[in-house]
C-alpha cells in the first residue's frame, strides 16, 4: 500500500496522463499495462473504474482478481532479461495483490480527497475530463 500511495504522491502526473490517454483515444479498446499489470496498472484502472461509477467493493474485487494469474506473471517476469535479477530476490507471495491493499488505498483516498475522483480533481483531471472519460468507458 505504501508504494501505491508513494506513486500517487510522487507520480500523480503519470496517473493523470494515463487517464487522459484513455479519454483521448479513438473509439475501441484500450490496453493499460505495466510490467506485471497489477500495481501501476491497478491504480490507473481503479481510478478509471471510480470515474465510471464503479463502487469501492467492486474496484477492490477487480484488483484482487490479478492474484488468479500471478504465478504466470511472475514466471514471465523471471524469464525477462529486464526483470530477472529482481525476481531472484522476490517470491510469488511478495507480488500477489491483496484485496486489503486496494481497499485501504481507496479508503485513504475517501478520507483525504473524497475518493479517487476528488484526488483526480485535485491533480488537474477535473469534472469535464472525468465526464469525457466516463462517457468513453460507459457509452
Amino acid at each position: 500500500m505504501r508504494s501505491y500511495l508513494g506513486y500517487l504522491g510522487q507520480r500523480a502526473v503519470n496517473v493523470v496522463a494515463a487517464l487522459r490517454a484513455l479519454t483521448e483515444t479513438p473509439e475501441g479498446a484500450s490496453v493499460v499495462h505495466c510490467a506485471a499489470g497489477k500495481d501501476r496498472t491497478g491504480v490507473v484502472c481503479a481510478f478509471a473504474l471510480a470515474v465510471a461509477g464503479v463502487g469501492h467493493e467492486e474496484i477492490v474485487a477487480d484488483y484482487a482478481m490479478t492474484a488468479d494469474v500471478i504465478e504466470a506473471l511472475v514466471a514471465k517476469l523471471a524469464a525477462s532479461p529486464t526483470y530477472a535479477e529482481d525476481m531472484v530476490t522476490r517470491d510469488v507471495a511478495s507480488h500477489t495483490p491483496r484485496a486489503a491493499t486496494m481497499d485501504r488505498v481507496l479508503t485513504l483516498l475517501d478520507e483525504r480527497y473524497g475518493g479517487p475522483t476528488g484526488w483526480l480533481t485535485a491533480h488537474g483531471f477535473g469534472a469535464d475530463e472525468q465526464a469525457a472519460l466516463r462517457s468513453r468507458l460507459r457509452d
